[in-house]
This record gives C-alpha cells, structure tokens and sequence, in this order.
C-alpha cells in the first residue's frame, strides 16, 4: 500500500497530509514528516511512502480544501478519511465529525455523546491523538466554561481555527 505525503505551507505555516487510496491517513501543522512517520509505523507499517510530484498531484484537492477552509469559503470537508487508533479513539473522532462548523461542544459533552460520561480524561487523550486535525475537528472542543484547552497545534493555531468558524471561547 501506497502513502502519499505532502509537505506545503499556509499563512506562514507549515503542514504534512498524508493520504492512501481509502482516504486522508494523516494531517497536521508539522514542520517535518516525523509525526506521519511515527504514525504510519504504528498503524500501517507496511506502507510504501511516496513523496514529491506523485503525492503533490494525489493530494492536491485535499490541499486546495484546506487552503479554501483558511480563506473561510469551505464550512464542510467530504474528504475520505482512513484513520488508524483504537476502537475508542476512533469512537471520539466520529464524534467530533458531528460538531458542526461554527459550532462547539465540551470534553464532557463528547463523553455524553459516547454514551461514558465519566471518560472525561479519556476523551481528552483521544482528542489529542487525533490523527487529522482541523478535518476532524478536535479545535472545536472547548472547556465547559468556554476556555481554551490545550491543542496539538498550538493554542495560538486554535484561537485562528475559532475566529475562523465565529466560535466564540474564553482566553
């Protein structure tokens, strides 16, 4: 199996999308591919990386979606998504594919949503584990009381993410 990776960058940051042909395997806010390569060595260890032109034109919508999402004319992706964690992990990420954009809920929220309200903490580390952020949208958690809480991009990346999609949070 084939992983394609890229590597651009947006306002000034920098990103890594790695996809296959079941979907988006991974994408973050990463300076290097050393995030996706831990990631596929852990879930997909049997995948042949490719990069440059090859992986540039296999991505290319996925890259155009993110670049039209920062410039606020795309409220909803319809990526194709293969993500890789844990039966529970998996089970908070289709969870937050509910949050709809604009919108926000509560790491206790999520848990209610799960149908185990006292996985709070779990919750919190699945978020954290999430594999394909923005896509599935794990900046849309806030603390109950609508202050930010950590994010794998930084907080200064979740407060754009907000302002973006009028969220209004706490600081």
């Amino acid at each position: 199996m084939n992983i394609f990776i890229s590597q651009f960058d947006i306002n000034d940051r920098a990103y890594v999308l790695a996809s296959n042909d079941f979907g988006v395997v991974y994408f973050g806010n990463d300076e290097t591919t050393e995030y996706v390569d831990h990631h596929i060595r852990r879930f997909i260890p049997e995948a042949e990386r490719v990069t440059g032109y090859p992986a540039d034109d296999k991505n290319d919508d996925f890259i155009k979606d993110i670049e039209r999402y920062f410039k606020g004319t795309l409220t909803d992706f319809n990526w194709p998504l293969d993500l890789h964690g844990t039966d529970f992990q998996k089970s908070i990420w289709d969870a937050l594919l509910k949050i709809p954009y604009g919108d926000s809920r509560s790491y206790s929220d999520i848990s209610e949503m799960i149908g185990n309200p006292k996985a709070i903490r779990a919750v919190g580390g699945a978020i954290g584990a999430n594999p394909v952020m923005i896509v599935v949208p794990c900046h849309r958690v806030i603390g109950k009381s609508g202050k930010l809480t950590g994010f794998r991009g930084g907080l200064d990346m979740k407060i754009e993410l907000l302002v973006i999609e009028g969220i209004p949070y706490v600081n």
